[in-house]
């Protein structure tokens, strides 16, 4: 409903068109007609706005394929076609891709193969390296050992060695001694031959030298060859230990490359199969499913300046990312409505609305208000509009199409026990609302009338008539079927009606005359 007052205006004339076929000078003069009349009205009156506005689906889906590249259309589902959910709408070429799967799948039978090598290397040289750490322990368990024999055993052992010698030797050389003096004796008195003598001597001589010998052996053996032992005993540990702290780092360096060569081989195959599942994705990709029920529309209807669904046919090639199909889902339809800006304010959500569509004659459908734009739509400066969405309720009578236009009917509101006339009876001038009542000689007297809400037939009245009164159809001071210029001219522009409350549940229009 646009603002009322332009209402009034336009039917002023058509009922003045309507009603006067008779001269202007006899227009005063005879008595009104029983067909221009209409008889005041008590009851309750429908508020309701009606605008025309688009069937449309309350979700659409942009089908677009996901793919990195392009791919050749090889089949593609005609625009208009009605689909389920999960059918078939475009396939590409997998050729191409299949190839690269193909050659993924070999280099990861190779690189299985290198994973399998170098774990088997891996665990050789850990048992390589288990056992020259092992070998390394013992040489050093070895070298404390033979230190430890030498310090407690071999040591002590030549020590007493060497001291039994001196002993001995002392004795023997005690035992010539005196054997030597004995024989001088003996010489002396002629006892013994000066060859026996010479012969004791040498060997007192003999076991002088030995007693010498045995007790440098002994300065020897404690200046020299013990430190020497020693030392040699202390670097053969020194060696050894060393030669483990060697053989755990080298087996540990050499462990670790094995390990590196593991998990290079490793990535190198979590790599290609993570490849291979990207391109078995890919493959997935190459066919496009109907992600909902609906109508399949190739492109995106928002930009018709596109042509770019003119290409979509067999043989095209199609970048990724590019919308090929709009699903509307018909499982939620609604009706997408412009609303003057003067009566914006008057529709609220979840408001109840009557839809009827030509195209679909005898069907009535209800839904509700859901959506009311916050500012008006950009486009003509002088009218300011706001779109306004309307959700129906589910039907099985008919499929319901997008793009049918359509007419809804919101309820505003429901005047209880209302005074109410026909839109035209009621008309403007010089500011305030008059209308024709009939008095007992059946000729017109113009009454003051304050006017409530209306809908797009009748407007309630709040003063000046009352129910059952007879009021003209039309105003007798319009000699023709259109408004004169001074008619035009004081025409101003009012206040619309008082704003209606809150939506009322739905209720039938009011009877008829």
């Amino acid at each position: 409903m646009k603002a009322l007052w332009t209402i009034l205006v336009l039917a002023l004339a058509g009922g003045g068109f309507w009603w006067w076929k008779r001269d202007a000078a006899d227009a005063g003069k005879s008595a009104v007609s029983p067909d221009g009349l209409f008889t005041v009205a008590k009851g309750d009156l429908p508020i309701t706005l009606t605008e025309n506005g688009t069937l449309v689906a309350k979700d659409s889906k942009k089908v677009a394929p996901t793919f990195r590249s392009r791919g050749k259309i090889v089949s593609i589902v005609e625009e208009g076609k009605v689909v389920v959910e999960g059918d078939e709408l475009c396939k590409f070429d997998p050729s191409e891709l299949q190839q690269q799967v193909d050659q993924a799948q070999l280099e990861i039978t190779k690189a299985e193969a290198d994973v399998q090598t170098a774990k088997t290397e891996l665990e050789i040289q850990e048992k390589q390296s288990e056992s020259d750490i092992k070998k390394a322990k013992i040489a050093l368990e070895k070298a404390e050992k033979d230190k430890q024999k030498y310090e407690e055993g071999d040591h002590p052992q030549e020590v007493r060695r060497i001291d039994i010698s001196i002993k001995e030797a002392n004795l023997a050389w005690e035992k010539m001694k005196k054997k030597v003096e004995d024989s001088r004796l003996l010489r002396l008195k002629d006892y013994i031959t000066q060859s026996a003598l010479d012969e004791d001597e040498q060997d007192f001589e003999r076991a002088t030298i030995a007693k010498e010998r045995a007790e440098k052996d002994k300065e020897i053996f404690e200046k020299f060859v013990l430190p020497m032992a020693l030392r040699d005993k202390v670097t053969d540990l020194e060696d050894a230990d060393l030669a483990l702290s060697t053989v755990q780092k080298r087996t540990e360096s050499t462990l670790r490359q094995k390990q590196v060569a593991v998990e290079q081989a490793q990535k190198r195959l979590d790599k290609l199969n993570e490849q291979l599942k990207e391109r078995n994705e890919e493959l997935t990709k190459m066919i496009l499913k109907a992600p909902c029920p609906g109508i399949v529309i190739y492109g995106d209807p928002r930009f018709t300046w596109d042509d770019f669904s003119q290409n979509l046919k067999v043989g095209s090639e199609i970048w990724g990312g590019n919308t090929l199909f709009t699903i509307p889902d018909l499982r939620v339809m609604q009706v997408r409505l412009q609303v003057h800006e003067a009566d914006i304010n008057k529709i609220k959500l979840e408001m109840t609305t009557r839809v009827t569509m030509e195209t679909y004659p005898g069907i009535l459908i209800y839904g509700k208000i859901t959506k009311i734009a916050a500012i008006a739509t950009e486009g003509n400066q002088e009218v300011k509009k706001f779109d306004v969405e309307v959700t129906l309720d589910a039907i099985t009578e008919v499929e319901l199409k997008p793009g049918i236009s359509a007419k809804a009917e919101v309820m505003i509101d429901v005047r209880k026990d209302a005074t109410y006339v026909p839109l035209q009876c009621v008309f403007l001038e010089s500011g305030k609302h008059w209308c024709y009542t009939v008095d007992a000689a059946r000729q017109p007297q113009r009454v003051e009338v304050k006017p409530g809400m209306s809908n797009d037939s009748y407007l309630e009245i709040v003063e000046g008539i009352t129910a059952g009164q007879q009021v003209l159809l039309y105003n007798p001071s319009v000699p023709t079927g259109a408004p004169s210029p001074e008619d035009k001219e004081k025409t101003p522009e009012v206040p619309p009606p008082a704003t209606a409350p809150a939506a009322a549940p739905s209720a039938a229009p009011p009877a008829g005359p």
